[in-house]
């Protein structure tokens, strides 16, 4: 979901800055413990204070380039777990009966 009317940078930071503040807030800043209808989320919200765009524009493009690094890195290394495997069903001839056994038996 993305939060309309922010530029992308803008929404990057709430995307990465929420779950950590709620995260350290024990849960939405305790709003289950403590919601009233006058203390409603959306008044929670309204007084979170978020850092300045410019001041952590820097940390933050670096922090979506090392995530998307990450992700490539996550399918690469994905892919190379695929490729070790086959070349381990091939060296022990298993069948695709016995493969489909193994693969069963460690979880994939």
């Amino acid at each position: 979901m993305r939060i309309t009317d922010l530029s992308e940078t803008e929404a990057d930071l709430i995307e990465a800055f929420v779950p950590v503040a709620v995260d350290e807030a024990g849960g939405f800043a305790g709003f289950r413990e403590t919601a009233t209808k006058t203390n409603s989320l959306v008044d929670r919200l309204r007084k979170l204070t978020l850092p300045a765009v410019g001041d952590v524009e820097a940390g933050l493009e670096s922090y979506v380039q090392t995530t998307e690094r990450a992700e490539e890195l996550e399918a690469k290394i994905e892919k190379t777990d695929e490729l070790i495997d086959e070349i381990v069903y091939e060296l022990y001839g298993l069948t695709d009966d016995e493969i489909e056994i193994v693969e069963e038996a460690v979880g994939e």
